[in-house]
């Protein structure tokens, strides 16, 4: 997906670093970050960039979602941890 506003960059609040648009629409594998929206208001209407530029069964599969909290996070990190060792 490419869009006007892949090269615009902002501070990731999950990486703690500068990231573009661009990495942030494919943070997820083939979804963007689940606080793309959050992140990017403030700048234009991201809803409408990717609602506009992503597949109608993506968008409603973006949409529909629920962020996982950082408790499940951080379990299921160290889960995957455990199994490595």
């Amino acid at each position: 997906m490419k869009t006007e506003h892949d090269a615009k960059l902002i501070r990731c609040p999950k990486l703690g670093d500068e990231m573009t648009f661009a990495y942030c629409l494919h943070e997820a594998g083939s979804l963007p970050c689940s606080r793309i929206i959050q992140c990017w208001f403030k700048f234009f209407d991201v809803a409408a960039v990717l609602e506009k530029h992503m597949a109608p069964d993506d968008w409603k599969r973006f949409t529909s979602d629920r962020p996982v909290d950082k408790m499940s996070s951080l379990i299921e990190i160290i889960e995957k941890a455990k199994k490595q060792i």
